[in-house]
């Protein structure tokens, strides 16, 4: 028998995958328009499975050299699940934030929620990814830095209004 609890806690749940698979969405069109409009390419998900295998095989956290290494079999299958389940995983954060009466579903919330998400990229991804914290072992530093700003803003914003529309 489900009860009241379980019942709300799985919509909660299930709400979240939603939300959390529509604003990745809006995450990869929005870096699709800022190739076209800038020549910016988007993020590359097969070195994110590449560096996922590294985890899990090499028990490497770090990553060195993650282009020249040698490809890894479906890592870019691989790559667009973590980056996937990853946006679940904020949306289920902001769910949990909304019940502790942190966020309300809305967009200024959800901006919020992306702004502060950033600290994620800055001072976790990109170093596991090998190019060093706020991606100082980039080309340009600043140029990814505005990037993460930029999108995880336009994630948190659509995280906000897909928990609008859903609750």
């Amino acid at each position: 028998m489900i009860t009241c609890k379980r019942f709300w806690l799985m919509m909660i749940f299930l709400t979240s995958i939603c939300v959390g698979i529509c604003a990745c969405f809006v995450f990869d069109i929005c870096q699709r328009l800022i190739k076209y409009a800038t020549g910016i390419p988007p993020s590359n998900w097969a070195l994110v499975g590449r560096w996922f295998w590294g985890v899990v095989l090499d028990r490497r956290f770090i990553a060195k050299g993650l282009v020249s290494q040698a490809p890894r079999p479906f890592e870019t299958s691989l790559g667009w699940a973590v980056h996937y389940s990853v946006a679940i995983g904020y949306a289920l954060i902001f769910a949990v934030l909304m019940e502790f009466r942190v966020f309300q579903p809305s967009i200024f919330d959800g901006l919020i929620f992306g702004i502060i998400s950033v600290v994620v990229p800055w001072f976790f991804f990109m170093p596991a990814l090998g190019n060093g914290i706020l991606a100082r072992h980039t080309p340009n530093p600043l140029l990814a830095c505005c990037l993460a700003f930029v999108m995880h803003s336009v994630f948190g914003i659509a995280i906000g209004a897909g928990f609008m529309l859903f609750t």
